[in-house]
C-alpha cells in the first residue's frame, strides 16, 4: 500500500527539482469519441498519433467531455523537445481520476489525506495574540472560517501554535459525509487544491465559488508573506512557490468546470 500511495502522489505533484528528461515521441495529440462507453466519465479519448493515451497504471485516458479531451490534448501539442509534466496538470489530474476507479484504495487515501488537512488548516493556525501576524490573521481568516462553518455546517475553531485540538466527532462526521459524496474526478480536484493551499477550508470554499482563486492563494500565504515582509525574499524561490500554486489551483478549478462539461457537440 506504501508503495502505491507513493507512486500515485509521485504522479499527481511532479518536481521540478528532478530532472525529467523524457523526449517527445509523438507528432500530434488529437482526441476521439469512444465507442459505446460503459463508463458515463469515460465519454472521449486523447490520442497521440492515433494511439490511445494511457495512464502510469496502463489504464485508457478517457475523459469525460471534449472540452476537457481538448486541454489535454493542448497541454501534449506544447510540448517542444522534452515532455515537462509539470505543465500538463490537466492531464495529471484526469489520469488520476481514471486511476481511482480501477483500484478503490487510492481513494479512501485521498479521502483521507483531504480530511486531515482540516483539524491543522493553515487558516485556523493563529500567532501568538501580541503578534502583528496575529492581528493580520484575525483580519484576513476569521471571516473565511465564519463562512466556511456557516456553508458547511460544521464548528471549528481557530489553533494557537502547536495546540491543535482533534476534530470534534460532529464534525469528523460532516466533512467525511462532504467528501465521501464526491465523485471520483470532484475528489481528485478538491485534493489538488487542497495540496497546493495546505487548506481543506479554502479549496472548500473555492469549490463552493465563495473564494477566487487569486484570493485563496494570497490567504493561504499570509504567514509566508509576513515573513518575507519582515525578512526578505528570496529571489526565484518564492517566486516560483507562488505561481506553481496558482498554476496548480487554477488548474484544478478548471478541471473540475470541465468534467461538468458532458455534451458530445464538438
Amino acid at each position: 500500500m506504501r508503495g502505491l500511495i507513493v507512486r500515485f502522489r509521485f504522479s499527481e505533484q511532479a518536481s521540478v527539482q528532478q530532472p525529467i528528461q523524457l523526449k517527445r515521441f509523438y507528432k500530434e495529440a488529437t482526441i476521439e469519441m469512444a465507442t459505446n462507453p460503459t463508463n458515463p466519465y469515460h465519454q472521449w479519448l486523447v490520442k497521440l498519433d492515433g494511439k490511445t493515451v494511457k495512464t502510469p497504471s496502463k489504464n485508457t485516458l478517457a475523459v469525460p467531455s471534449p472540452q476537457l479531451a481538448s486541454f489535454i490534448a493542448h497541454e501534449f501539442n506544447m510540448q517542444t523537445e522534452f515532455i515537462r509534466p509539470t505543465t500538463m496538470p490537466l492531464l495529471t489530474l484526469a489520469r488520476n481520476a481514471i486511476d481511482i476507479e480501477a483500484d478503490d484504495r487510492i481513494r479512501q487515501f485521498m479521502e483521507q489525506s483531504v480530511i486531515s488537512y482540516l483539524e491543522r488548516d493553515t487558516v485556523l493556525f493563529r500567532e501568538n495574540p501580541d503578534t502583528k501576524l496575529y492581528k493580520i490573521q484575525k483580519e484576513k481568516l476569521d471571516p473565511q472560517l465564519q463562512i466556511f462553518n456557516e456553508k458547511f455546517g460544521l464548528h471549528l475553531k481557530t489553533n494557537f501554535g502547536l495546540n491543535i485540538e482533534p476534530l470534534k466527532q460532529y464534525d469528523q462526521i460532516r466533512i467525511e459525509t462532504i467528501v465521501g459524496e464526491l465523485n471520483n474526478w470532484q475528489l481528485v480536484s478538491l485534493d489538488a487544491k487542497v495540496e497546493n493551499l495546505k487548506s481543506c477550508i479554502l479549496a472548500l470554499l473555492i469549490w463552493n465559488n465563495h473564494l477566487e482563486v487569486e484570493e485563496a492563494v494570497r490567504l493561504s500565504r499570509l504567514e509566508e508573506d509576513f515573513q518575507i515582509a519582515q525578512f526578505g525574499k528570496v529571489e526565484g524561490h518564492h517566486d516560483y512557490d507562488e505561481n506553481t500554486i496558482m498554476m496548480n489551483v487554477s488548474a484544478s478549478k478548471l478541471f473540475a468546470q470541465l468534467i461538468q462539461t458532458q455534451s458530445i457537440a464538438y
